[in-house]
């Protein structure tokens, strides 16, 4: 996957921006704090999932005096075709959404369409924040590993909502049993799933951390969010009375997690802050590099304001390693100057009050 052209239209600063990237190497998009570098990224981001990393108000991000935001996209997508995407949020928060001429109801289409991983300071969250975050990377490579997850995903969630419907509301005991045994069935098979994309993703990730950070003795725990020991529906008889006092199912594949641990100590407790990010990075390129071995998709990085993130050494290792995946990247820097010694194929884009200029210098042609 890759844009080969980007047209945004009032999103944030950005009154009207067109852009050619390199498809298969490095976009660079460098200015002064402020000068729309970030919105770029988002808007990109916008573009695969149909929200938001910043703000989840449209009011937010529409440019002031405008009623929309659009963004459009001719996307190489598989086999080499060409395909338009686009979408325009209004101020009252409805989307349209446009692929290959027709419309879409749905952001997941975007998402299928436009594979992107997110490297920012917010992604920390996958070590420092609570299990909400690991699960939603758990999901998006389970999402793209099996065309069976969604619907798994969607089952499950919408048994989960009836059966705390039927707990808030103190229907007969019968009636949470009927719910009980339609979530027990949905619930192994989300549960399965997850537990396929962590074992394909183990070995990418070991070979990711071995080109970036050596961390000798990592173990990758998977919790599906109750006690492995016990069997779900037992669990669930067991947990009747608590749910019922608490409104809410307590227990099930909405409570799932993962640790990371060596030596059976938390990773975010041996590592330092600076290998932290490293590791991180390669958490989200292990995603990255199993996406494009397992199911033939490369996905978008989108990596902002990655040298204050990665010393030089570091920055240069993730920049190689993405290279050497033949990936599109788009990236963002004060100064391009910060980048240019990394010698990967790379296009500059210079970035001031909103507007977006093409720098003809190409760096890096060659990578080894």
């Amino acid at each position: 996957m890759a844009l080969l052209r980007l047209d945004i239209t009032d999103f944030r600063n950005l009154a009207s921006a067109r852009i050619n990237p390199l498809a298969g190497g490095f976009n660079c998009f460098y200015g002064a704090n402020g000068s729309g570098k970030t919105s770029l990224i988002e808007a990109i981001y916008y573009l695969g999932r149909g929200r938001s990393f910043r703000s989840s108000a449209a009011n937010h991000i529409i440019a002031h005096c405008a009623d929309k935001f659009s963004i459009f996209a001719h996307l190489q997508a598989r086999h080499e075709q060409t395909v338009p995407v686009g979408l325009e949020r209004q101020r009252n928060g409805s989307m349209r959404i446009r692929i290959a001429g027709e419309e879409s109801v749905s952001s997941a289409d975007l998402l299928d369409m436009v594979p992107s991983l997110l490297i920012n300071s917010g992604s920390f969250s996958l070590l420092d924040a609570g299990p909400v975050f690991r699960r939603k990377y758990l999901d998006w490579g389970a999402f793209y590993l099996t065309n069976d997850f969604l619907p798994a995903w969607k089952t499950y969630e919408r048994v989960l909502k009836q059966r705390n419907t039927v707990l808030r509301e103190n229907k007969s005991k019968k009636e949470v049993e009927i719910w009980s045994a339609e979530l027990i069935k949905s619930a192994a098979s989300l549960d399965m799933l997850r537990r396929h994309f962590v074992t394909q993703l183990l070995p990418f990730l070991q070979s990711t951390l071995a080109d970036l950070i050596d961390i000798p003795g990592l173990k990758l725990s998977y919790y599906p969010g109750w006690d492995e020991g016990l069997e779900y529906s037992d669990v669930l008889s067991r947990s009747i009375d608590k749910d019922w006092y608490a409104g809410y199912t307590q227990t099930g594949p909405h409570r799932a997690d993962f640790k990371l641990s060596v030596n059976h100590l938390p990773v975010k407790d041996i590592l330092s802050r600076g290998q932290q990010k490293l590791f991180i990075c390669a958490m989200i390129v292990a995603q990255g590099a199993m996406l494009n071995e397992c199911v033939n998709r490369k996905p978008i990085y989108l990596i902002d304001d990655l040298p204050s993130e990665l010393d030089n050494h570091s920055r240069s290792r993730l920049m190689r390693l993405l290279a050497m995946q033949n990936a599109q990247v788009f990236v963002t820097a004060v100064e391009y100057e910060a980048l240019a010694s990394c010698q990967v194929p790379m296009k500059m884009f210079h970035v001031e009050h909103g507007c977006v200029r093409e720098n003809n210098q190409n760096i890096g042609s060659n990578v080894e």
